[in-house]
């Protein structure tokens, strides 16, 4: 990751966010400690955006999974996971 001071940054910012298309952050320093990071916003709209891969991964797992879609562990299959050792008395209901 490039590195820049907040004094150098403040002079040369058109030259930073030229810099910025490669889709390479730059963090920020003061006194030679990081403080901020510039994105570029291509860069940024791809660390907000959910990986929907991933998503919809768990939702078709959650779907083939006896057609529920909320999925949780009742005290049955809880007691069958648990150390026997060190148990205690749990349920989810309240």
């Amino acid at each position: 990751m490039k590195t820049s001071t907040i004094a150098d940054a403040k002079n040369n910012l058109s030259q930073l966010i030229a810099q910025l298309d490669g889709n390479e952050p730059i963090q920020l320093t003061r006194y030679g400690k990081a403080v901020a990071v510039i994105l570029s916003q291509a860069y940024y709209q791809k660390l907000i955006q959910p990986n929907k891969k991933l998503y919809q991964a768990i939702m078709n797992w959650r779907e083939q999974r006896d057609g529920r879609i909320n999925i949780g562990f009742n005290d049955a299959e809880l007691d069958e996971l648990r150390d026997k050792d060190s148990c205690r008395d749990f349920s989810w209901a309240e």
